[in-house]
C-alpha cells in the first residue's frame, strides 16, 4: 500500500533522495539495511537516520544528479517553522503584556477615583469592573510566561513558549 507523504517531513526527504539512488544504495552507503532505510522513509516511524547518515545522503543524492539536499532543506525548513512559532509567541506575550498594563491603568484610575470625595457606588462598581478586566488579563500574561519555561510548570507542562533555553 502507497502511503501519503506530507512534504517537508524527513520519510518524505528519504523518499525523494530513494527514488533517485534506490532504497539498497542509500542503506549501502549509511551502513544500514534497506528496511532499515525503508523505516526512515515510512510516515508512520519515528526512526529517522542520525545526523551523519543525513549528509551521506544528501550528498548521494546530490552526485546522482539530483536538485537540492532533501534532508537539509527538511530540517531548515522544520527549524524556521519552529523558530517562527518561538517568535510569534513572544510577540503574543508583548501583546498580552500590553494589554495588561492598560487595563492595569485603568483599574487604578477607577480605583482612584472612588478615594475622591463625592465618589459614589457607581464608581466603585466601575472600579470593580476594571480591576477584574487587570486581572483576568494578568491571569492570560502568566499563562503565556509559564508556557516559557522548560517542560511549562508542572510534571505535565508544555514548552509552547520557548522551550530550554
Amino acid at each position: 500500500m502507497t502511503k501519503a507523504r506530507v512534504p517537508v517531513t524527513f520519510p518524505n526527504a528519504i523518499t525523494r533522495i530513494a527514488g533517485l539512488i534506490t532504497f539498497e544504495e542509500a542503506a549501502r552507503i549509511v551502513g544500514r539495511s534497506d528496511r532499515c532505510v525503508r523505516d526512515w522513509s515510512d510516515p508512520y516511524s519515528t526512526a529517522l537516520p542520525s545526523l551523519d547518515q543525513g549528509l551521506g545522503l544528501d550528498a548521494a543524492y546530490r552526485a546522482a544528479g539530483g536538485e537540492g539536499s532533501p534532508i537539509l532543506e527538511t530540517y531548515t525548513a522544520l527549524l524556521g517553522q519552529q523558530i517562527d512559532a518561538q517568535s510569534a509567541c513572544r510577540q503574543t506575550l508583548c501583546a498580552e503584556i500590553a494589554s495588561a498594563a492598560a487595563e492595569f491603568g485603568e483599574a487604578v484610575e477607577t480605583s482612584l477615583a472612588v478615594t475622591l470625595d463625592g465618589a459614589n457606588d457607581r464608581a466603585v462598581q466601575g472600579a470593580l469592573h476594571e480591576v477584574e478586566q487587570a486581572q483576568t488579563k494578568l491571569g492570560t500574561v502568566l499563562r503565556r510566561l509559564q508556557s516559557f519555561l522548560p517542560g511549562g510548570v508542572g510534571p505535565n507542562g508544555g514548552t509552547a513558549g520557548g522551550g530550554p533555553k
